[in-house]
């Protein structure tokens, strides 16, 4: 018997493990298809910027299907964790910016070098927790641009 994976799933097999990262860019993959009316399709001509390198690419490739390689998902390093949507050929976009309160919250849970193992792997499951968890309009601003 075969079962389909989650969305979720998904996400995490493609990344290789779970962190507070992936659940971020796949907090943001959610809200932009549903702002958006997102249907992604191999051929999807939806571009995405980002202003950091982040695990969080990586969820907008799975459930975006966009890739460095096809062009349409970009890093404007800027150290910020904001994301631009936007359909190519299309003057409407969607900027998703991460509320600062998040933002501390997931440094705390990344700075590990004091932690046992033991303590790294509940941080971050707290960490996700709370990401996945937290009410939208406190998670993040989005406007239409």
């Amino acid at each position: 018997m075969c079962v389909e994976k989650t969305p979720w799933e998904q996400v995490i097999d493609f990344h290789g493990h779970t962190c507070p990262e992936i659940s971020l860019g796949y907090r943001v993959a959610q809200i932009a298809m549903r702002k958006l009316g997102i249907r992604p399709t191999a051929n999807s001509e939806l571009m995405i910027t980002a202003y950091t390198h982040s695990c969080a690419l990586d969820a907008f490739q799975v459930l975006n299907h966009v890739t460095y390689g096809r062009g349409n998902l970009i890093v404007n390093e800027q150290k910020r964790h904001v994301y631009h949507f936007q359909y190519s050929g299309t003057s409407e976009g969607l900027q998703i910016s991460i509320e600062a309160d998040i933002l501390e919250h997931l440094a705390v849970a990344l700075d590990h070098d004091h932690l046992t193992p033991r303590e790294k792997q509940n941080k971050n499951l707290e960490a996700i927790q709370f990401i996945l968890g937290t009410d939208e309009t406190l998670f993040c601003t989005s406007q239409k641009v």
